[in-house]
């Protein structure tokens, strides 16, 4: 029994860390570009990078996935995201390719520092599959093995505000070190007030779809030939953001 974020006692699952992200250096820092794109073929793009890059598979040829974003009780996360504030961070749980998640998922810390990006991502394990646990019970096993340097980040953001689903899949330069996702099919469901994580009531962010470019710092020229003869304009798209929109969280209108 640990005392949770909210001072309240419950039981702590084991959790344990089975990896620091020693396999996706890449993750560390980084330049992200988005597109967000309405009614776009999915099929073309899909042949375009095919065309420019080359297709990685992780597990999945399309990639499922699924993250809970934690936010304070005022969405400050989101609101600082709106605000376009330069230093900001979303702090997530993510899975894959389930519809609820077992006993291996990832805990990240995504962070910003003006046009840097990047991200702390831990691979964790559980006894009891995370599906089958309460939020407190959640939050307590993280505050129990996270290290001392993240832990702020869970105490501040603590409260499970959105579950974001979608299909993913990856593509990558000759070299591998710049990178192109492909997400559509964006999903998203509400988990404030929710006991444990909740696959009920679907909202869908019908036909948007969205393209990111990551790039390694002082590569972002090279990104343009992935996306030949492809042009859109760039522009800011949290999907964390644009579900707290759909979901009536929040009233602001989302720049994209």
């Amino acid at each position: 029994m640990i005392t949770g974020a909210k001072g309240s006692t419950v039981p702590a699952p084991p959790f344990c860390i089975v990896d620091w992200g020693s396999t996706r250096s890449d993750l560390a820092t980084r330049k992200e570009i988005k597109y967000a794109l309405s009614h776009a073929d999915v099929d073309k793009l899909r042949g375009l990078f095919e065309m420019n890059c080359h297709r990685r598979i992780y597990n999945e040829s399309v990639s499922t996935v699924r993250s809970i974003y934690f936010d304070d009780a005022l969405l400050s996360a989101c609101q600082d995201n709106l605000d376009g504030l330069g230093l900001r961070r979303k702090v997530r749980l993510r899975w894959y390719d389930n519809l609820r998640p077992g006993t291996t998922f990832y805990f990240e810390i995504k962070w910003r520092r003006g046009r840097v990006t990047g991200k702390h991502r831990l691979q964790l394990e559980s006894e009891e599959p995370l599906g089958q646990l309460t939020y407190k019970q959640i939050v307590a096993g993280l505050e129990r093995v996270i290290p001392p340097e993240f832990l702020g980040d869970v105490f501040v953001y603590c409260e499970p505000t959105v579950l974001v689903q979608y299909q993913r899949e990856h593509f990558a330069s000759d070299d591998g070190a710049l990178r192109v996702t492909l997400d559509y099919n964006i999903t998203c469901y509400d988990q404030t007030g929710k006991a444990g994580i909740s696959t009920s009531f679907p909202r869908r962010l019908e036909r948007l779809v969205v393209i990111e470019g990551k790039t390694p710092i002082g590569r972002e020229a090279e990104l343009p030939a992935l996306f030949y003869p492809f042009r859109a304009r760039a522009g800011r798209c949290s999907k964390y953001v644009q579900g707290c929109r759909l979901l009536g969280l929040i009233q602001d209108v989302v720049s994209v």
